[in-house]
């Protein structure tokens, strides 16, 4: 039997029905929602890991791994907003980003793709999307 999807509301939640990761009660029913845990399956990638993270003001890279869907917050009864958007850029301006990332933007910038110089394409070391 195939599940049926849940219909999330169409409008963003505003700021005063959103809660900060200090309400969370790490509960993890986030992680039903969330597609990179669906994905993977692990713990370290789910919304409560981060919520566990960012309430220790941690540098991990592993917020990049987000689509920033935010399915967490609607699947969350306390409404806990983890701010993911706003962490990605703490990180960015404290220069903690994943050697990947680093090296499609500087092929972007002196090639045109994220991929490097044409014709040299290593997708053990590069990978995009």
């Amino acid at each position: 039997m195939k599940q049926k999807k849940k219909k999330r509301p169409k409008k963003k939640l505003d700021k005063k029905d959103k809660n900060t990761v200090d309400e969370c009660s790490l509960c993890g029913m986030c992680k039903v929602s969330c597609p990179v845990f669906r994905v993977t399956r692990s713990e370290t990638d789910s919304p409560r890991a981060k919520a566990i993270l960012k309430l220790k003001k941690s540098k991990d890279p592993i917020f990049y791994k987000c689509t920033l869907c935010d399915a967490c917050l609607f699947e969350c009864g306390a409404k806990v907003d983890l701010e993911l958007v706003e962490e990605r850029k703490r990180l960015v301006k404290q220069k903690v980003e994943l050697e990947t990332n680093s090296e499609m933007i500087k092929n972007v910038r002196e090639y045109g793709n994220p991929f490097g110089k044409p014709g040299k394409k290593d997708p053990k070391n590069l990978y995009c999307c």
